[in-house]
């Protein structure tokens, strides 16, 4: 048994539970298993623990190592973001690089302070602007009258994070950090297109869409709607007059351009209920949006998220306001690709966020 230290990943989602070990020593440096959840399964902490510790020890036995600590990505509908545009006035001095860091810190205590609930996921830098001009980097030692610094925080409820902590602490694991699925995902992706300077991602999850649009490599938005492929499922139900398993079922066919259903008016309504529900997670996706950052601008847009393969193999109708997208594109996810965008993440220097090493309140003596 090795000692070599392993680099854990778990992808806490709504239907699936994804985790991935990576390590020189493993077989092709890594091992990534998933485990499916149902509606049920959810709603039932004993037996969401009892996939977790299946998933757990069916890694450990693979590995041949037990799991102690590993990092979560998690994506939930109550996921939000906050930007907060910092503006500073340097009054013609030498700006020091190494002040940014006292400038942030002040930003995030100001978050802190005002959303106590809440746990900080990322603090994501997406534009600085000096002396009225924006600029990709922060020049160092440079004189400036003013900057500004544009940020987006993302942050999740403390009740959902601390949740998770427990369902680990069940099976003696330590979580060590918490990322965004959506941001952490669409972050390695991107690379994929990099010859587009607008970047639109929509994530379709289970029961949340979330939309993140970089601009030039740099987040400069994030959304959570809180409707997804779980809902499309409930509308088919509803109209079609069929079970949820059923509904799920034909849902899934969906994604080959195919459908069980005999009956040539069903298969017609089915695809308008789709189309229906589709059509409006876009709408809510693009409601705070200027789409004019797409003018004069290469741009692409993005599904992505296992509730989006539905709509691979099927044209996708968008209002004649969308219509601006140069190209539309699918990028098919799987547990391994999703897990090794973690690991990325974790092995990456992104330029374009702050992280913070929280202080320990030491204990003092009489």
């Amino acid at each position: 048994m090795s000692n070599e230290k392993l680099t854990s990943i778990i992808d806490f989602g709504s239907s699936n539970l994804r985790l991935g070990t990576f390590g020189d020593n493993l077989i092709n440096s890594k091992f990534v298993t998933n485990i499916d959840l149902t509606e049920s399964v959810l709603n039932n902490s004993s037996e969401l623990n009892k996939k977790l510790n299946k998933l757990i020890l069916n890694s450990e036995k693979e590995i041949n190592r037990h799991l102690k600590e590993l990092t979560v990505m998690v994506d939930t509908p109550d996921c939000f973001a906050v930007d907060l545009s910092l503006k500073k006035k340097i009054d013609k001095s030498i700006f020091n690089k190494s002040n940014l860091g006292n400038y942030l810190q002040e930003a995030k205590n100001l978050i802190k302070k005002n959303y106590f609930e809440f746990k900080i996921l990322h603090l994501v830098i997406s534009k600085y602007i000096v002396d009225g001009e924006e600029v990709n980097d922060l020049p160092d030692n440079i004189i400036i009258d003013e900057l500004i610094i544009d940020i987006t925080f993302i942050l999740i409820p403390e009740i959902v994070t601390n949740q998770i902590k427990i369902n680990f602490i069940k099976n003696h694991i330590s979580v060590t950090n918490f990322y965004c699925s959506s941001y952490v995902k669409t972050l390695d992706y991107k690379k994929n297109f990099d010859n587009f300077n607008i970047k639109i991602f929509i994530d379709i999850g289970f029961k949340k869409t979330s939309i993140l649009v970089y601009k030039k490599n740099r987040l400069m938005h994030f959304n959570v709607v809180p409707i997804g492929g779980h809902h499309i499922t409930n509308d088919i139900s509803k109209v079609l007059k069929i079970n949820y398993n059923d509904s799920e079922a034909e849902k899934a066919l969906l994604k080959h351009s195919n459908t069980i259903i005999n009956n040539e008016d069903s298969g017609k309504l089915l695809v308008k209920v789709v189309h229906a529900r589709v059509e409006e997670m876009i709408d809510l996706c693009f409601k705070n949006i200027d789409l004019e950052i797409t003018k004069n601008q290469s741009s692409i847009l993005i599904f992505t998220g296992g509730a989006s393969k539905i709509l691979s193999k099927n044209s996708i109708y968008l209002n004649n306001q969308f219509n601006i997208f140069n190209e539309m594109s699918f990028y098919e996810e799987n547990a391994d690709i999703i897990c090794s965008s973690g690991y990325n993440y974790i092995k990456s220097d992104n330029p374009n966020e702050a992280t913070f090493v929280e202080k320990k309140i030491k204990k003092q003596g009489i």
